[in-house]
């Protein structure tokens, strides 16, 4: 707990009775700012009232935008101290997407020779469609600065194969003719 200054009245307010008002309101200070650190201390961002997730995301610097469902501001919110520290890396970029729940993530570099500084994200297209409004802000907010991004979408389909039979028989004859 960090230690705050006392109220200290002047001298020509050092009375009796505004001694005993600025001792109570230094108790009840002392005593409010325990309950918010226990508060701040043990709040689960995942199961906690939505309300109480935006004012930790304030403290956070974490803004929710319109649109947003619970489940992925709650994870923002979440993450948000390890999601600063690992920004800036092709590693902790992943990482912070996997905790996101954002699903897969393909990062290509340097794949062009003349265009080094641009990297390629390739996205799942379910999460490419459901959040393509936030892919730029995460791109921002975490990626590399003097890079640029290419985002594209990955579609994945099942592809099945059925196994049959396939038999052949052949012959061969050779006819010649001799004269």
């Amino acid at each position: 707990m960090e230690e705050r200054d006392k109220i200290e009245l002047r001298f020509w307010q050092s009375a009796d009775l505004l001694n005993r008002i600025a001792g109570a309101a230094d108790s009840f200070y002392e005593l409010v700012q325990t309950w918010l650190e226990k508060v701040s201390g043990t709040v689960d961002a995942e199961s906690a009232p939505i309300k109480l997730v935006e004012l930790l995301g304030w403290e956070r610097d974490i803004e929710r935008f319109s649109g947003e469902d619970d489940t992925l501001f709650r994870k923002r919110v979440k993450y948000a101290l390890v999601n600063a520290r690992d920004a800036g890396s092709k590693a902790g970029f992943a990482r912070i997407w996997e905790r996101l729940g954002l699903g897969n993530l393909e990062q290509t570099e340097r794949f062009d020779a003349e265009n080094w500084d641009v990297i390629r994200l390739r996205i799942d297209e379910e999460v490419f469609g459901k959040y393509a409004w936030l892919l730029d802000t995460l791109v921002r907010m975490y990626g590399r600065t003097c890079r640029r991004y290419e985002l594209e979408s990955l579609a994945t389909a099942q592809v099945g194969i059925r196994p049959f039979n396939f038999d052949l028989e052949t012959e061969c004859s050779l006819a010649t003719l001799e004269s």
